[in-house]
């Protein structure tokens, strides 16, 4: 299994204020290169000491000779407030030794390991690093932010949790993550557990079983789910949160952001997904609520490492639909005549994201190779790479073309983009052209995808 990196434009500022403004007018920032870092800072003064009194979480309260260490992993959803703010409460609290907050736009669990294809994983569309240089609470800190990057420039790598979690030794281990799976999903696709469960599953899974494995001095997991959205389905939101559940009990804690937020936000973004604020940075100091809560109730010092834990037997939620249409072999090659396309959206509807597919569906004039019953096939075509638009004008004359499609496997970074469809039946498989498998910048076999042209198709 695998999942989806990240891309963009770039421009640098300092400070908070920047994450936001990047989420929300990133595409039309001019470019930047160098990240910032800023050092010699003691943390500011926030909720989190006064939260953890209240609940009397000792550990993080009173000093300790082997402080606690923590690591917190996020995805955009993080850079608009919440990553600080959640950062900040820990930092606060004298019992914590370390804080290493690390967030990367369009991540998702797998693009943090070394799992093909995102072992060299890249982040263009924003990188954010808190990190404590010392043991000693409030101490060093420094910090780094990448925001969009220009075209043609390096992107930020991601890092990876087998450098991490050997180099941090994290007591306690936060991982938000959850939001990059909206693109499985619309209201017009069934939910089912063999299709959008099993890529979430594909994503999730190899984490969890890494950490049992290898996080020998990690003894607490709080896994955050995404907040309200209204860019998918609630039940869509609800299958996410259940999904990821299933794979993380027995190991660590899921935290549902959905019963601290409440969508339309204030400041929120044109995808009804992203937010900023005062609601972003409420959204962490919950979040901190939580888990000082359970640390409180279930101290970490009497909790085992989870190298002597292994995850329950994951049991899928339920789905909206069960059976499927006829499928195709793995590779097939057609002869197919466009019948309806799905419009090619602004980039300001999908932004900070890089990369967006769009569905087209075709009438199946002839199967020249493989096996394939139907009458009709939709194809995913990118749209955009990188923010550039693709040039799909040879799939929107209406005649015969040929085409060499697959499945694409769940282990593709495609799986976890955006998408717009609205013209495939929900009962209807999704295909994509052999060829544009390669083409997503996660692939190292594809160092300039943006620069390529979609070319099969004749």
């Amino acid at each position: 299994m695998t999942a989806k990196p990240i891309k963009l434009q770039s421009h640098i500022f300092t400070g908070f204020c920047v994450l936001l403004f990047f989420i929300f007018t990133a595409i039309h920032q001019p470019a930047f290169g160098s990240p910032k870092r800023q050092k010699n800072e003691t943390a500011p003064p926030t909720k989190g000491l006064t939260v953890a009194h209240e609940l009397n979480a000792k550990e993080l309260t009173e000093n300790s000779p082997n402080g606690l260490r923590v690591m917190i992993l996020c995805d955009s959803m993080g850079m608009s407030g919440f990553a600080e703010q959640l950062d900040s409460c820990f930092r606060s609290c004298p019992g914590v030794a370390s804080v290493h907050t690390f967030a990367a736009c369009g991540s998702n669990p797998l693009t943090w390991m070394k799992i093909s294809p995102y072992t060299n994983a890249t982040t263009r569309c924003g990188y954010l690093r808190i990190e404590s240089k010392s043991q000693q609470s409030g101490s060093l800190v420094e910090r780094e932010f990448r925001g969009m990057i220009k075209r043609g420039a390096k992107g930020q790598r991601v890092p990876k949790i087998e450098d991490l979690i050997p180099s941090i030794k994290p007591d306690i281990l936060i991982v938000q993550n959850g939001n990059n799976f909206f693109g499985n999903f619309n209201s017009r696709r069934a939910i089912r557990n063999d299709v959008q469960g099993k890529v979430i599953r594909g994503h999730v899974s190899p984490m969890i079983k890494w950490l049992t494995a290898n996080a020998q001095n990690t003894r607490k997991l709080y896994w955050v789910t995404p907040p309200q959205a209204g860019n998918i389905p609630t039940e869509a939101q609800q299958f996410i949160h259940d999904t990821i559940q299933s794979e993380v009990q027995g190991i660590g804690t899921v935290i549902d952001s959905r019963q601290f937020t409440s969508f339309p936000y204030s400041s929120q973004a044109r995808d009804k997904m992203h937010f900023s604020g005062k609601e972003a940075t409420d959204w962490g100091t919950a979040i901190f609520r939580t888990i000082a809560g359970d640390i409180a109730n279930k101290p970490i010092t009497s909790s085992p490492a989870f190298t002597n834990l292994r995850p329950v037997e994951p049991k899928p939620p339920q789905s909206t639909e069960s059976s499927n249409t006829a499928k195709a072999s793995s590779q097939i090659t057609l002869r197919v005549k466009l019948k309806k396309s799905t419009a090619v959206p602004q980039p300001e509807s999908f932004a900070p994201y890089g990369e967006f597919l769009i569905t087209n569906l075709y009438s199946v004039v002839r199967v020249l190779n493989g096996e394939y019953q139907d009458k009709e096939i939709a194809i995913m075509h990118p749209a955009y790479i990188q923010h550039h638009k693709q040039n799909l004008s040879r799939f929107k004359n209406k005649r015969n073309i040929t085409v060499n499609v697959t499945e694409p496997p769940d282990d593709s970074p495609w799986i976890t983009v955006n998408r717009a469809d609205t013209v495939a039946s929900p009962e209807f498989s999704l295909y994509m052209l052999e060829e544009d498998l390669m083409r997503h910048p996660a692939n190292a076999a594809c160092p300039d995808c943006d620069n390529q042209q979609t070319t099969s198709g004749r």
